[in-house]
């Protein structure tokens, strides 16, 4: 059966009975039955029984520490639990915390710090959608939490690896340069510009410096197209061969968690890579501008 993937490292350890490295947990965890030796098995019984016996819905938990704990090391079991399990398990457990709003609000934030944050071990979109459905349909969660979430789920959707980017609207120079659909080049590179972050600048100023990169440009080969917010935006940086777009609130439709925010683009408009470092970027310029001799 389908599992959930997350990016951590030690995932072979986590059908087994968990002990955390940080603070102490909220209770004593349930003892899985000897007879599920599949590790799928125990994990599936490992997060379905796991806040039985928690009153999360009747008590405020304090200790913020151990509720993270305990929080993170239920999230860890995931990866090999069914998908389908691991969907049956969330649904319970909003709807059991979703009833005390002091718990609600804690959870919502491990959320956003352990699930949705992209420097976190536990980091993962498909886990984050996962809790966000269920969030949504429940009825007990507030409102502004609710759109919250509604917003993070429209990045992640508008931002998935292999999905088609939305077209944009491109201008060259000032001028009117079509849609980000029209172009024919093999790839495009999109660099989300945000005001005051050096990291990006220094990302833009290696880029339009690069010989493989301009000739590339030149060749029809490659498009780089800088995108902004606002049109009063700073654009230095940009290189005449550039085009550049205006997408207003762009922060609230696209996964910008990492900076410098890049995109590349096959030729078909889909996703191929999200925040490469600029090193990868010249190294596949590079490639290409061997592969096509130019």
């Amino acid at each position: 059966m389908r599992r959930v993937f997350i990016s951590i490292a030690y995932v072979v350890a986590m059908a087994l009975p968990f002990v955390g490295y940080g603070a102490e947990p909220l209770f004593e965890y349930p003892q899985i039955p000897d007879q599920l030796t599949k590790v799928n098995l125990r994990s599936n019984f490992m997060i379905n029984s796991m806040w039985d016996d928690c009153k999360l819905d009747k008590e405020t938990i304090t200790n913020i520490e151990s509720f993270r704990e305990t929080f993170t090391d239920y999230i860890s079991f995931f990866p090999l639990a069914d998908v389908d399990e691991v969907d049956k398990s969330v649904k319970k457990f909003v709807d059991k915390v979703a009833k005390n709003e002091g718990n609600l609000n804690t959870v919502a934030g491990f959320i956003d710090t352990e699930i949705y944050n992209p420097m976190s071990q536990f980091c993962s979109d498909d886990m984050y959608l996962i809790f966000a459905r269920h969030l949504l349909d429940n009825k007990k969660v507030d409102g502004n939490l609710k759109n919250k979430i509604e917003e993070n789920v429209t990045k992640i959707n508008n931002s998935r690896i292999n999905s088609v980017f939305g077209d944009i609207n491109l201008q060259k120079n000032g001028v009117d340069a079509g849609s980000l659909h029209s172009l024919q080049s093999q790839y495009t590179v999109l660099i989300f510009n945000v005001d005051g972050d050096f990291d990006t600048s220094i990302y833009k100023l290696r880029l339009s410096t690069d010989v493989a990169t301009n000739n590339l440009i030149k060749s029809g080969a490659v498009n780089v197209v800088s995108v902004y917010s606002d049109r009063s935006q700073d654009r230095d940086g940009d290189a005449d061969s550039w085009l550049t777009a205006t997408v207003p609130g762009m922060g609230r439709l696209y996964d910008m968690r990492i900076l410098p925010c890049v995109y590349m683009l096959g030729a078909d408009k889909k996703i191929i890579v999200k925040c490469p470092d600029i090193d990868q970027v010249l190294s596949l310029m590079a490639q290409l501008g061997n592969a096509l001799g130019v």
